[in-house]
This record gives C-alpha cells, structure tokens and sequence, in this order.
C-alpha cells in the first residue's frame, strides 16, 4: 500500500480581510496578540481572546516557521486556519491606502 505524501504549500484564497480581523491571534516569539483588541500576553493555545471574548479562527506567525512547527500547530488545532501573517499585513496596508486616497 502506497503512503501518501504530505506537505505545507501556500495557496492563495480570496478571502474576507474583515472577518479575519475580528478572529485573528497573531502568536510571536514569546506570546501571542489578538489582532482584534490588541490584548497581548495571551496562551498561543487560547481558544479566545481574555479581553474581548474574540474566538480565534485565524492564527498567524510574526516569524517564519518550519514545516514540523506547522504540523504540531495542525495537531493542537485542527479547526483553525494557518495564514501568512505577512501577506494578511501586506493586503491590510493595501486596502488601507485605497481607502486613505479615496476620502
């Protein structure tokens, strides 16, 4: 029986900037922020933001991560989506500037 091959690859959604806001834990080296309230000091583990009550549905990394630390994080919590934090920053910044020249 042939095992199948897994691996991490990036995938380009369009997706609503908006609702990862609201749902967002940006983890770093030593704790992790919800996006949403800003509350910082929170368990990279939580489920939901202490201040805010925020559920956490979008998880993103301020550093780059290696595949292993991926996989743990998929073990911990199935249910939640891995996104670039960098990209997210990057469509944010855009979308903020269209924003900004359309007054």
């Amino acid at each position: 029986m042939r095992v199948p091959l897994k691996g991490w690859l990036r995938l380009w959604e369009e997706i609503d900037l908006a609702d990862i806001e609201k749902h967002l834990l940006v983890v770093g080296d030593l704790s992790a922020e919800c996006f949403g309230c800003h509350k910082v000091g929170i368990d990279s583990k939580a489920r939901a933001c202490p201040e805010c009550s925020a559920i956490f549905k979008y998880i993103g990394f301020r550093r780059k991560l290696q595949a292993s630390y991926l996989h743990k994080v998929r073990g911990e919590r199935p249910r939640i989506t891995i996104i670039d934090f960098d990209d997210f920053k990057k469509s944010t910044g855009k979308r903020d500037a269209r924003k900004l020249l359309d007054l």
